[in-house]
């Protein structure tokens, strides 16, 4: 039997096949951070000098669409900041347009990832033939995988269309199942923002004790559609299945 390589000595190997990757890994878990920290300065120095331009003047529309594809696409600032901003500064008539602008970002991301991609995912399975068999074997099923992980207050944006990217998961589902998943965190950040009376209670987005009930709730709900997405199916499920496919 041959000993599988330290999880940290593969990386290497896939660092030196394709530097990109691990590249985005770190870009996706830093720079959002400290977009959160360059957003904030600005609006503590800048806002009472701002004038609010209507978000419903189609140009302003597109504006802040357009914009908010790409900050969140290119993994500069988290959606939920985003959302708690959004929420604040122009009320509940741009929620329908922060669900378009997140979904372009899921866009963006994905097809960034899958720019970089170059079969890495192959490579960092191939100590693991069992995991990659397991994967093979549920891509008919990678939209629910989508779903649960989107619908996880706790697993960056950013990340997660790289890992989705890395599947190879495909566009359409990113776009359907991942639009799903994001509606009820992005409401509940989107209804914090619109609550805060000033921009300071904006940027700390208090939590009240129901919404931390909330997010309790998406959470042990994405742990349960993840875990359940990669236990193995019983043999009689695969039984059931085989039935079906012979019919």
């Amino acid at each position: 039997m041959s000993k599988k390589p330290p999880i940290f000595k593969h990386f290497s190997v896939i660092y030196r096949r394709n530097p990109l990757v691990l590249a985005a890994i770190l870009w996706a878990a830093i720079v959002p951070s400290l977009g959160v920290l360059f957003l904030v300065q600005w609006l503590y120095s800048n806002w009472a000098s701002q004038s609010i331009p209507s978000i419903m003047n189609l140009e302003w529309a597109a504006v802040y669409c357009l914009l908010g594809a790409m900050l969140m696409g290119f993994a500069l600032i988290p959606t939920t900041f985003f959302s708690v901003v959004s929420g604040f500064v122009f009320g509940w008539a741009a929620f329908p347009l922060l669900v378009l602008a997140y979904t372009l970002g899921s866009a963006i991301g994905y097809q960034s990832g899958r720019f970089m991609d170059r079969n890495s995912l192959e490579w960092l399975l191939k100590p693991y033939p069992k995991a990659k068999r397991m994967i093979d074997k549920r891509r008919e099923d990678m939209g629910w995988l989508i779903f649960f992980v989107r619908i996880s207050p706790v697993i960056p944006f950013a990340i997660s269309n790289l890992v989705f990217a890395l599947l190879d998961t495909g566009l359409k589902r990113v776009l359907w199942f991942g639009l799903l998943g994001m509606l009820p965190r992005t409401l509940l950040a989107f209804f914090t923002g619109a609550l805060a009376g000033d921009i300071q209670q904006a940027v700390a987005a208090k939590t009240a004790s129901w919404q931390y009930a909330v997010i309790g709730i998406l959470l042990l709900l994405s742990l349960w559609g993840i875990y359940h997405f990669f236990v193995p199916k019983s043999a009689g499920d695969e039984a059931q299945r085989y039935r079906r496919s012979t019919e």
